[in-house]
């Protein structure tokens, strides 16, 4: 068997929209150092895949939705991700090389995994692979608890999977078919006049906020929409305002933050100033609904309750989309309204137990009795909601501070922890725990199951 060493294990997520990886672990695990675009090309003369577009060829995207919709060029855009080490590595060789592949948890088949086994050890040449389920490896990078619920937000699919006892609840886990783009649509109705790239540059702006009433902020959901079809917020207007208007929003941003400012502006890539109102903090809700009401429909299954609160006091938000300020928050607010539970109401101590009955008998004899009308106490769940706590030794993590650092990756990190643990050559303790050449030639693509998570 090789010898692996940490400066040569390759971490891969291939995503929707961009794929990230890292090639060599650094002493202080960091986000992924490369990020590309999940795409190939096809010539459209020889049929063949290629990684740069040409006047014969035509892009292709091998992921939509999570799902991988063709084999072949996803294969091939490892095939290019492989190709580029090589280039940039020159003395390092295939079989020194461990690839370990983070799967999203609900939307690659078996038979799937297996095409990409196959292509990994055979046509690659890869002597050690193996695949981590996206979930599985959120919580390996949070590392608070062994129960929580991870949301995966996509482009255009979003992924909720409760993982109890470190094991992801497959059953339980609800995939929806909206995801980031949403907000972009809705964005799309309330600012007609901006094109899409420009509707995606507001949203990564870090000036597009949602805001919750819960924080007393200087806008209410209420007051945002009263001005939505309001003349006095017309976009065409102001994207080219007067230099007098722009220099007394620029000065007032100066002084306040970005909810308190009436107007605020994004910089476009044709490197102009867009003006924006109170309409960057509209477009989320329908999103946020859908988030909410798919960690609710994914809990609920959960039997012990115990456990079952356990997720919702440790929800692992992941993907580029929260990265949004205030998004995350406002689907706690959101679970918190609709689903939580709240103690029955005892009243004043003076005039709701005329028989002077003790208030917390009361309401324990109250609560009973909502068990005994559904058989159960799952009415009792949850209690409480929180986002679970990240880890406080990766200072690379943290970093950028202005965004929140870069915990919406965190599935990442606990990738790089998984590939240490598994390509160590001192962790195999007599039992598989990556697909080696061997163990390929004997099982063949199937082993894949003896030695993922």
């Amino acid at each position: 068997m090789p010898f692996y060493k940490e400066d040569s294990y390759l971490v891969v997520y291939p995503g929707s929209t961009s794929t990230v990886f890292s090639f060599g672990l650094q002493d202080l695990l960091a986000p992924p150092q490369y990020k590309i675009p999940s795409v190939v090309y096809r010539n459209s003369e020889t049929n063949q895949f290629q990684a740069l577009k040409d006047d014969k060829s035509i892009a292709i995207h091998p992921i939509k939705g999570s799902r991988i919709v063709d084999l072949d060029a996803f294969n091939h855009l490892l095939k290019i991700i492989l190709q580029s080490i090589i280039n940039a590595n020159p003395i390092v060789t295939i079989n020194h090389i461990p690839l370990l592949v983070v799967s999203p948890s609900l939307t690659w088949s078996r038979s799937t995994v297996e095409y990409i086994t196959k292509f990994v050890i055979e046509t690659l040449e890869f002597t050690a692979f193996n695949v981590v389920d996206l979930s599985i490896a959120s919580t390996f990078g949070v590392g608070s608890s062994p129960n929580s619920v991870v949301v995966k937000v996509g482009a255009d699919a979003t992924q909720i999977v409760p993982v109890v006892g470190n094991q992801a609840i497959k059953f339980a886990s609800q995939y929806l078919k909206v995801g980031g783009s949403l907000i972009n649509q809705e964005l799309g109705q309330i600012l007609p006049q901006f094109s899409e790239a420009q509707i995606e540059e507001l949203k990564t702006s870090g000036i597009y906020e949602v805001l919750n009433s819960h924080e007393g902020s200087f806008y209410s959901f209420a007051d945002l929409k009263k001005v939505e079809n309001s003349e006095e917020f017309d976009v065409a207007k102001m994207v080219a305002q007067t230099n007098d208007i722009k220099s007394l929003a620029e000065d007032t941003q100066e002084a306040k933050p970005n909810k308190e400012l009436e107007n605020n502006f994004f910089v476009s890539s044709s490197g102009d100033k867009v003006y924006v109102g109170k309409e960057r903090f509209q477009g989320s809700a329908l999103l946020v609904k859908a988030i909410a009401d798919g960690i609710y429909a994914a809990l609920a299954p959960i039997p012990d309750t115990e456990k079952r609160q356990d997720c919702y006091d440790n929800l692992i938000f992941v993907g580029a989309t929260f990265q949004i300020p205030g998004l995350k928050e406002a689907v706690l607010y959101k679970i918190v309204e609709d689903y939580l539970v709240k103690e029955p109401s005892t009243g004043s101590a003076n005039n709701a137990n005329p028989d002077g009955v003790n208030p917390a008998i009361l309401a324990y004899q109250q609560a009973e009795e909502a068990n005994d009308d559904t058989g159960n106490n799952l009415a009792q769940v949850p209690n409480s909601v929180k986002i679970s706590k990240y880890p406080d030794y990766f200072p690379e993590w943290k970093a950028p501070k202005e965004t929140g650092g870069s915990w919406h990756d965190v599935y990442f990190l606990g990738a790089q922890i998984y590939a240490k643990q598994i390509f160590s050559n001192n962790s195999n303790h007599g039992r598989e725990l990556f697909v080696d050449t061997d163990i390929y030639e004997e099982k063949g693509p199937q082993s894949i199951w003896d030695v993922s998570i």
